[in-house]
């Protein structure tokens, strides 16, 4: 009796530590973590930068022509209960899009798609090559799209709406050369050409009606807090959605934009909500930095506090101009050039404009007409550089009232490729940091490491054997 017993406890053993050792399978379907995108209205989307740690951060349209996009649908209807699908639209955005069918089964799945894919019922060819997709550095992803037929993307009824809130998870979007090589990527190997990993899915750029947040199965991740001088955006003049009316600072000797930076707070860079109407080849921006000194003209003929260059802008991407300075406290005056093709910024609300800042045309005050803009500003001054010239008055400009408005010339119409420009960009909130802090590179994978598993597996066989060996020598004893 005891014999049997003590074999019945071995064997119990053994089981015990053959099921510790390997993961829930529930646990292993699921993604350690993955972006929640949440729809803040209808036609919700941005455009991502592809990942610096994927093989290549550009891509080849003329020879990539595959993606793999693992997801997990949340919502499922449009407001007329219509099934969502998802798009994506080539760099600078141009129709037709490419369509994504999502099953709606609640689990992680993952979809294949061909990226040249267009139906026969559109009339339309393929864009998907090099000819038109010249921003190759990002693709626009339109996460949950109402009303649209994924096989015919001309049939759109225009009537369908995205609820608010209606969101799905995403842990990463994958571009291939091959089809074979699409399927058999389950988001570990390092495969793919291209890669939106969650890093990049936080990151939104030129995003409509879009949040994205970082998610594990358990929940939101709070993100990182940041330090207390981290640099934090603040807008400038929020995006005027209501008249459309960009201007294009290509043609003008310079455009600038003179604003004060309060007290106890550090300049580290201005933004702009920039088109190109279409794309360019050379859309550049040059721009300036200058301390406040008495009067405009004084100003711009002082000591240059720091220069900024962007070449081959994207269309309506954020433009970011970092002059490589943290500047103190007081007024300055940046002032911008465009030689090259066009390029330009989305207007802003004027009444709405903070930090007593003005815009100038050609060196003159323009009272009718001011950016989208954001300030990237620091708490503190201990990382700001000092100035050259005596330090910058924190007076602001008084407007004057019957300043002459400079004569625009009238934005030329976008191509029928840049839809991109005709779409609203969202206007930013006060205070823009929003969580998209990069954190831990690293994950932890699930589950114990196989030679933990073969050392667990091989001490429950020997202890079970030595239980076996005591059990047969007391048996010999009675004997």
């Amino acid at each position: 009796m005891f014999k049997k017993a003590a074999f019945l406890v071995a064997v119990v053993m053994v089981i015990t530590m053959l099921f510790a050792a390997f993961p829930a399978t529930a646990a292993e379907a699921g993604e350690a973590e993955f972006v929640r995108f949440t729809a803040g209205g209808n036609d919700p989307y941005a455009t991502f930068s592809f990942s610096m740690d994927g093989n290549h951060d550009r891509i080849d349209p003329d020879t990539v022509t595959w993606a793999a996009i693992r997801y997990k649908t949340g919502s499922q209807y449009d407001s007329t209960g219509v099934e969502y699908t998802a798009q994506f639209y080539i760099s600078p955005a141009a129709e037709p899009c490419v369509p994504i069918r999502y099953n709606f089964s609640g689990n992680w799945e993952t979809a294949i798609i061909d990226l040249t894919s267009v139906s026969d019922v559109t009339d339309l060819d393929s864009k998907w090559d090099g000819t038109f997709y010249t921003a190759t550095t990002t693709i626009r992803f339109d996460p949950l799209e109402p009303d649209r037929d994924p096989e015919n993307t001309a049939a759109d009824g225009s009537s369908g709406q995205v609820n608010e809130g209606d969101y799905i998870d995403v842990a990463w979007i994958a571009f291939f050369e091959k089809e074979d090589d699409a399927k058999a990527y389950t988001g570990k190997e390092n495969t793919p050409y291209c890669i939106l990993d969650v890093e990049n899915l936080l990151l939104l750029n030129g995003a409509n009606n879009l949040k994205a947040e970082r998610y594990t199965d358990e929940g939101a991740v709070a993100p990182t807090e940041a330090p207390k001088d981290a640099p934090v955006k603040y807008v400038l003049s929020p995006r005027d959605t209501g008249s459309n009316n960009p201007q294009a600072f290509t043609g003008h000797a310079s455009t600038a934009i003179e604003f004060v930076v309060p007290e106890g707070m550090s300049f580290k860079s201005l933004t702009l909500s920039s088109p190109t109407w279409g794309a360019q080849e050379n859309a550049n921006l040059d721009a300036v930095i200058y301390a406040w000194n008495r009067d405009y003209d004084t100003t711009i003929e002082g000591t240059e506090l720091g220069t900024f260059r962007k070449e081959k802008h994207v269309d309506n991407m954020e433009l970011e101009m970092d002059f490589g300075v943290i500047l103190p406290p007081g007024k300055y005056v940046i002032v911008m050039t465009a030689e090259d093709d066009t390029i330009g910024a989305w207007n802003g609300t004027y009444d709405e404009t903070g930090y007593d800042a003005i815009f100038y045309f050609d060196d003159v005050e323009n009272d009718s007409w001011f950016p989208a803009s954001w300030i990237t500003l620091i708490n503190g001054t201990e990382k700001a550089i000092e100035l050259p010239t005596a330090a910058p008055t924190a007076e602001p400009t008084a407007k004057p009232t019957d300043a002459p408005a400079t004569e625009v010339p009238a934005t030329a119409e976008p191509t029928k490729e840049a839809v991109a420009t005709d779409a609203p960009a969202t206007d930013a909130p006060k205070n823009t940091d929003n969580g998209g802090n990069k954190g831990d590179d690293t994950k932890e994978s699930k589950g114990l490491p196989t030679g933990a598993l073969i050392g667990i597996i091989c001490g429950a066989v020997v202890l079970a054997a030595v239980v076996v060996v005591i059990i047969a020598a007391k048996s010999k004893k009675k004997k």
